[in-house]
């Protein structure tokens, strides 16, 4: 799966000027089922742990404060646990995707 996070327009019914907000786009290219509910969930939590590992790393970078590089660790083990708890038919198609042997 391929995800990119791009800004798009986004108009809300009754509301005549769209607001620019940030969108996750997932390409799943033209003859690929999409993954399973679950499957979709757990990859947007590894993506979302990863973000806020770095932002924990940011802010430590910018105070020194060390509780902030705990909490990047534990971000980073909690996104570690989920990448461990791929399904099969996940793993197979990232596999593919790449190109590597299934």
């Amino acid at each position: 799966m391929r995800t990119a996070v791009t800004t798009a327009a986004v108009s809300q019914p009754g509301c005549t000027d769209p607001a620019l907000q940030p969108i996750t786009a997932m390409c799943f290219g033209a003859a690929a089922e999409p993954l399973s509910l679950a499957d979709q969930e757990r990859e947007l939590r590894i993506q979302a742990e990863g973000m806020l590992m770095r932002a924990e790393m940011l802010a430590w970078e910018r105070t020194g404060d060390f509780g902030a590089h705990g909490a990047a660790t534990r971000h980073q083990a909690q996104m570690l646990e989920l990448i461990k708890g791929r399904s099969e038919a996940a793993r197979a198609r990232m596999a593919a995707e790449r190109g590597l042997p299934v």
